[in-house]
């Protein structure tokens, strides 16, 4: 009888909790998918700095990128060096690699243009929240944080910022870090805007300079097509005036003795067959956070910016789950018709 009794029982809490799991079933089945956007910009920087884009999963991103001299910076100089193409101040070349969509790892290596120069640096990028079309989600956030060690000779000059010692203190000397919470909105189908708050860490730094520093910067996109669009940066230091020789908005205030000037760039963006091609004007002598940020000595108003370029192609790793006709190193459309 009381076999018969727990049968029962059984028997009567699955009737009861069939209904109910097959209206969840249904539930779920119904609820709306989110659409999120895509291409708020179109590769993983803006220019010199990150965008809140990463590489997609099991691809490889091939970066290059060159900024030349300055085009006018002293009385006929501009004229030997043409505008600035017989001189190199930075040259990078940078991997990336999407272990998902939304984590990407990189290395990378630059020239450099401050005082520590043979940079080499890895970072990683994560992307926690999307911005989906219906603005209910109305921004992507992505976090980056990146590490950079010189190679540089040591200098026998002790005041030398690259003076390393054989110890300890030496190799940490030649470190330094980045870490940004990129923030951007895709207003529009032509216009994304960013927000990228900063965080610089150096080692060792200069006489009367701080190791750490914060920056604010803002960027934005603007597109004719869905092959070119205008981009633009600017970089903050949020500082006490004065400290390292750096004021606020020195170059709208037409201060020409500051001994640091925010980093402000300009560049137009073409997509020309799977390649993203940009060529940009930029007062910044370095091409990484960590070079071009706390270390920008030049001036827009007194002609010390420069031409500079950069080339990225992405490719594929793995073909997996793509479709056949996805399944090209080279094509004649823009990547933003792949689905």
């Amino acid at each position: 009888m009381k076999n018969i009794f727990t049968l029962g029982l059984w028997l009567c809490v699955f009737y009861v909790s069939a209904p109910v799991d097959l209206l969840h079933d249904l539930m779920k089945e119904n609820k709306p998918k989110k659409d999120y956007v895509a291409y708020t910009f179109k590769t993983t920087r803006v220019i010199n700095g990150q965008s809140i884009e990463t590489v997609k999963r099991n691809e490889l991103d091939f970066r290059v990128s060159h900024r030349f001299g300055d085009v006018a910076g002293s009385p006929n100089d501009h004229i030997h060096s043409l505008f600035g193409f017989d001189q190199a101040s930075d040259i990078a070349i940078i991997f990336d690699y999407g272990i998902t969509n939304d984590l990407t790892v990189g290395v990378g290596r630059m020239k450099a243009a401050g005082p520590l120069r043979e940079l080499w640096n890895a970072n990683i990028k994560y992307r926690v929240l999307k911005q989906t079309k219906d603005f209910k989600t109305p921004v992507t956030i992505t976090l980056f944080a990146n590490t950079a060690i010189s190679s540089m000779r040591s200098s026998t000059d002790s005041t030398q910022l690259n003076y390393f010692t054989k110890d300890y203190h030496g190799f940490s000397h030649r470190l330094s870090y980045t870490v940004q919470s990129l923030i951007a909105c895709k207003a529009t189908n032509w216009l994304s805007l960013q927000l990228s708050p900063t965080f610089v860490w150096r080692n060792n730094v200069p006489y009367n300079d701080k190791n750490g520093m914060f920056f604010l910067g803002f960027s934005g996109r603007a597109k004719f097509n869905q092959r070119m669009a205008i981009v633009f940066e600017y970089f903050l230091p949020i500082i006490k005036p004065g400290m390292g020789g750096r004021e606020y908005f020195p170059m709208v205030r037409g201060i020409k003795n500051a001994a640091y000037y925010p980093s402000l760039h300009l560049g137009f963006e073409m997509e020309t067959g799977g390649h993203v091609f940009d060529i940009n004007l930029t007062n910044t002598r370095g091409l990484l956070e960590n070079d071009f940020l706390p270390y920008n000595t030049a001036n827009w108003a007194q002609g010390q910016f420069r031409l500079g370029f950069t080339i990225s192609r992405s490719f594929p790793l793995s073909y997996k789950n793509k479709p056949k006709e996805s399944r090209k190193y080279w094509k004649k459309g823009s990547i933003e018709d792949e689905k």
